[in-house]
């Protein structure tokens, strides 16, 4: 019987992003899509993920990448026949309907965000001070004391932002829950960099489902649409049952565009 994350005390944080923050590119949004998960449910995930890939591949190292997917190649190449193609996503639908995992998105339109001033930076460093903020928020709902380890998804320059961001949260703590610098460095007991190589399937997952959530917010900005009962629309709708209790005040869901 799965445990509910309630009833445990540690909690990891996998990041991955969508798009790149570059306002020169031609991605609309810049998104980071976290998946947070006790140990317990770690183990029920790969569990998971494990049948699927065996069940498709007869082994486990397969990761579970959105472009390789979305674009049948590599190991995903079997998708192309329409047959593969069913089975997979309904046994992917059903794996992501899983109860062993919330989610947390933040997502940046940078459309927006040139016209209030921001800059390429700037864009990382708010789209990961929230997703850190937003973390302890979730944390500190907790009914029993609990720890949070954040696990992030390699790629150069976000690095090193984001790092900067959870410093800062560490030398100065969270005024908005009154939360101290101590009380931070209590709660966050760790930053790790993995590569798709390391095959956490936390990471896969928060793969998995940061495009889909760039998809969603773009729908809501209304610069795209997603088709009636298409695989993206069944994603969209499980991720909006997966968003993290982070309070009753609504200006602190677990799903955030910005700037706000």
């Amino acid at each position: 019987m799965l445990k509910s994350l309630e009833m445990r005390s540690d909690f990891k944080l996998y990041v991955d992003e969508n798009g790149v923050s570059d306002l020169n590119h031609w991605d609309k949004n810049f998104t980071l899509c976290g998946i947070v998960v006790t140990k317990y449910q770690s183990e029920e995930l790969c569990t998971l993920a494990d049948q699927i890939k065996f069940k498709y591949w007869g082994r486990t190292d397969v990761v579970f990448h959105s472009q390789e997917i979305d674009a049948k190649t590599g190991d995903f190449s079997i998708l192309n026949d329409p047959n593969v193609k069913k089975n997979f996503f309904r046994d992917i639908l059903l794996f992501l309907n899983s109860p062993s995992y919330r989610c947390i998105i933040v997502s940046v339109d940078k459309e927006k965000a040139k016209i209030s001033g921001w800059d390429s930076g700037k864009i990382l460093d708010e789209a990961n001070s929230k997703m850190i903020e937003m973390f302890l928020r979730f944390l500190t709902r907790q009914k029993r004391s609990c720890r949070g380890q954040v696990i992030l998804e390699s790629s150069s320059a976000q690095d090193i932002a984001f790092y900067k961001r959870y410093a800062y949260y560490i030398g100065h703590g969270l005024n908005s829950i009154s939360l101290s610098a101590d009380g931070v460095k209590e709660t966050l007991t760790s930053l790790s960099f993995v590569s798709k190589s390391n095959y956490d399937t936390e990471s896969q997952l928060a793969d998995l489902l940061a495009y889909p959530a760039t998809q969603k917010f773009l729908q809501q900005e209304g610069k795209t649409a997603i088709t009636a009962g298409s695989q993206l629309e069944k994603i969209c709708n499980v991720m909006s049952t997966k968003l993290a209790d982070l309070g009753p005040n609504t200006t602190t869901k677990a799903s955030v565009r910005l700037p706000t």
